[in-house]
């Protein structure tokens, strides 16, 4: 079982567009920052194609901390291109924040006239998100501790087992897991409050939810056609009861188009919801 999990990791990480463009630096990176972890000792890293620094814990195997250390602004495709989909005085929402590497890209390319608004429920995330954003002097960012869903309650926030930052709403089986009381709102409701007139756009990471924060989002999808990432994960959104493709479906129903990003930064059109991974949609008044 080990065995095959290793080889897993490998493919995954041989795909990897950081390391296709730089394999032994990111090798190098890997091996530095599973010393850090056994040494538990945390590393601040440069992010120079935004000027950002990003401090992380040293959580060897979450996504959200080894992978940034190793690929830093190739952690994804969708963050490297940001700056082709996010520019000076829009404003940007982060849903799913973890410790923040899409906030502080997004704050730099937004700029002083643009605003971040980031979400991230987990106590333990949210305390590290605050902090990246301090170590930045980030003045147009604003964080807020809940859950982004389809309605204003609680909710309690599941720690599974697979990743130290992998929380969800939803159960991951019926064995022990521990969990976390957590504050919902939509995303409708800050808008309202915080008297925004317009979201741009919307990153949403959110392990399944991502039709909930959608739902609670109709006002600003209508008025707004903000262009939204989001990331499917058909198992996470089966685990809360939802269609796999739910977010997909919604967008549809608002007249939105569906692309991958390549990684020149080009978009090529969907006709289908991909079993995984992230995907840009743009509403087809907006343009492709």
């Amino acid at each position: 079982m080990a065995i095959a999990s290793l080889g897993s990791k490998w493919q995954q990480l041989k795909t990897h567009p950081g390391f296709e463009d730089a394999p032994v630096r990111t090798l190098f990176r890997l091996a530095s920052w599973r010393t850090h972890c056994l040494l538990n000792r945390s590393a601040v890293v440069e992010l120079p194609q935004w000027g950002v620094r990003m401090f992380l814990p040293p959580r060897w195997g979450g996504e959200g901390t080894t992978m940034i250390y190793a690929t830093r602004e190739y952690y994804e495709l969708e963050l490297k291109h940001l700056d082709r989909f996010v520019s000076h005085g829009m404003t940007f929402v982060d849903g799913g924040a973890n410790l923040g590497v899409y906030t502080l890209a997004a704050s730099k390319l937004v700029g002083e006239s643009g605003r971040v608004l980031s979400f991230e429920p987990g106590r333990r995330s949210f305390a590290i998100l605050g902090r990246n954003a301090d170590l930045n002097g980030l003045r147009n960012v604003q964080t807020y501790q809940f859950a982004l869903s389809d309605e204003m309650g609680r909710a309690r926030l599941y720690h599974h087992s697979h990743g130290p930052v992998s929380f969800s709403l939803g159960r991951e089986d019926l064995g022990a897991e521990t969990f976390e009381e957590v504050s919902t709102v939509t995303l409708d409701h800050i808008a309202s409050q915080e008297q925004i007139e317009r979201i741009d756009f919307i990153k949403l990471d959110v392990e399944g939810a991502e039709e909930l924060v959608l739902r609670g989002a109709l006002q600003t999808l209508t008025h707004s056609h903000p262009t939204v990432l989001f990331e499917t994960n058909k198992e996470a959104a089966q685990r809360l009861g939802l269609s796999g493709d739910g977010a997909w479906s919604l967008l549809s129903e608002f007249d939105y188009k569906f692309y991958a990003v390549d990684e020149a930064g080009g978009c090529a059109q969907l006709p289908e919801p991909p079993a995984r991974g992230n995907v840009l949609a743009v509403h087809r008044g907006e343009g492709s």
